[in-house]
């Protein structure tokens, strides 16, 4: 049984999210990670430090959370600025971590139907690894780029040639082996961009999926045996629930709307979840799915709830656990992401795998879960095979599919408040939508691994055949190419 969390919030996410110098990551105020064997230590420490600044603020709070995150991790929480709170336990030789917070990755750049796609991409081909004005509706470029920004130099983030990636030359840039005692990066002042009402900083974006019909295709032939998948993502769908594939064995933890604020229109993320067990299920017919809400209908999530439902998934017996999980949603970090990348590797070692989103920013800089080692991080392709213009690259990626103006299922029966344009109604869906991004990728990989299971394969064998066997087509810094066919007859 996954438990999840019960009174989600809803709306943008401008007063649940904080950012760090930059926009170099994204995190939960008010919460701070410790490694539980020196959690002890630190709530000495954070207690002496708690009463020094009631002080001169009596309403300063801060206190430990009872049980643990993902069963290895202390949370303190309170009214404190988490990097306040880890310089203190810095200069005490005590490691912690902010909470991460991670992003669906279908929220941004825009979708090629959006009247400013034009511009964006335009603007992203004058320098397609850190144009500034490319990628500010993306609040972690809304300032500096990556390739100034002294985080990543400070924290092992280069590339050997010294060029900070920037150079495209596949030296093998990527995350060093800093840790948090190493990093100053937390403790910093915030210059924050994101205090800007405008609605990039609040997560107040509108959707890019669009309608689509039924492509009424014939199914593939079902996968064999039983394979279990598990998304974690905004849910399944609760009302306007999609009638398309009727075969679709689902397990609901938690569930997704359409409308979630009640707004009147289409959340940004909203039917993300369901959009991609869509995917699976049309191109690997017959898999027992899992549907687990770890994501807001606008997208974000937190790395220390993520972690919990990962950890939990490994702790199940072998013959409940997933064999294959997908995350398409990612953050950045300068410093790695601790408590995310344990309950990985616990479920790695459990024999299940783990395959992720690379992002959307159209940059090299690793983003977090995709670039973690037992992670397959997925890139996106076009319909003509070509690398998708949005999606993130590297020598941290592995694998690419088929991501962009890809077709599944939908809400059924909704319509936004948005009005129709020139008898377009971009906001109208009757149980199907076209959605372009990584987190579209990703599933078209899990799909082309679950068929390989479904004949008995391993798990962690089905990825050395299908994406690390060396004599496998690759494109550089993509990664191996997955094709739909890899999982059935029909390209998707």
């Amino acid at each position: 049984m996954v438990t999840v969390n019960p009174e989600r919030p809803t709306g943008p996410w401008q007063a649940r999210v904080r950012f760090g110098p930059g926009g170099a990551f994204a995190y939960r105020p008010g919460e701070l990670l410790v490694k539980v064997d020196v959690a002890d230590f630190a709530n000495e420490r954070l207690l002496q430090w708690a009463d020094e600044r009631r002080a001169t603020d009596e309403t300063f709070e801060l206190f430990r959370e009872e049980g643990l995150v993902a069963e290895s991790f202390a949370r303190f929480r309170g009214s404190f600025d988490p990097r306040e709170a880890i310089e203190e336990l810095h200069s005490q030789g005590i490691a912690s971590q902010v909470n991460h917070v991670l992003f669906a990755t279908s929220c941004c750049p825009p979708h090629p139907s959006d009247p400013a796609a034009e511009a964006f991409y335009a603007s992203l081909s004058a320098n397609p690894f850190y144009a500034q004005s490319a990628l500010s509706a993306n609040p972690f470029y809304a300032q500096s780029a990556f390739s100034a920004n002294p985080f990543y130099a400070q924290a092992g983030w280069g590339c050997r040639c010294g060029s900070g990636c920037a150079c495209g030359c596949g030296c093998g840039c990527g995350p060093g082996k800093s840790d948090f005692l190493a990093s100053p990066f937390y403790a910093q002042a915030d210059p924050s961009p994101f205090a800007d009402p405008t609605s990039r900083h609040t997560g107040g974006r509108s959707s890019s999926a669009r309608p689509a019909a039924d492509p009424q295709g014939p199914m593939r032939p079902k996968v064999e045996g039983a394979v279990r998948v598990a998304i974690l993502d905004t849910g399944w769908a609760k009302a306007d629930v999609p009638t398309g594939l009727p075969g679709i064995d689902i397990t609901a933890y938690g569930g997704d709307r359409a409308d979630a604020d009640g707004d009147g229109f289409l959340d940004p993320a909203a039917g993300h979840g369901t959009f991609i067990a869509g995917i699976i299920e049309q191109l690997t017919p017959g898999c027992q799915i899992e549907v687990i809400e770890v994501l807001s209908t606008y997208g974000e999530g937190d790395e220390a709830e993520i972690a919990g439902i990962l950890s939990a998934l490994a702790r199940r017996p072998e013959e409940e656990r997933p064999q294959l999980v997908n995350l398409s949603f990612g953050g950045y970090s300068p410093v790695g992401m601790a408590v995310l990348a344990q309950a990985i590797t616990a479920l790695h070692d459990a024999g299940s795998v783990v395959v992720a989103s690379a992002g959307n920013d159209a940059t090299c800089v690793p983003m977090f879960p995709a670039a973690l080692p037992h992670v397959v991080g997925v890139a996106a392709l076009d319909k003509e095979g070509k690398p998708a213009r949005f999606t993130n690259y590297g020598p941290w990626v592995r694998a690419c599919a088929h991501g962009g103006d890809v077709v599944s299922i939908f809400f059924e029966g909704f319509d936004g408040a948005g009005p129709p344009q020139q008898n377009y109604d971009q906001d109208r869906f009757e149980g199907w939508a076209r959605w372009s991004g990584t987190s579209f990728a990703a599933p078209a990989v899990v799909a082309a691994l679950a068929r390989a299971v479904g004949q008995g394969t391993a798990p962690h064998d089905a990825v050395a055949q299908l994406v690390d066997d060396p004599e496998l087509v690759r494109k550089p810094m993509l990664g191996t190419i997955v094709h739909p066919t890899d999982a059935g007859p029909k390209p998707l």
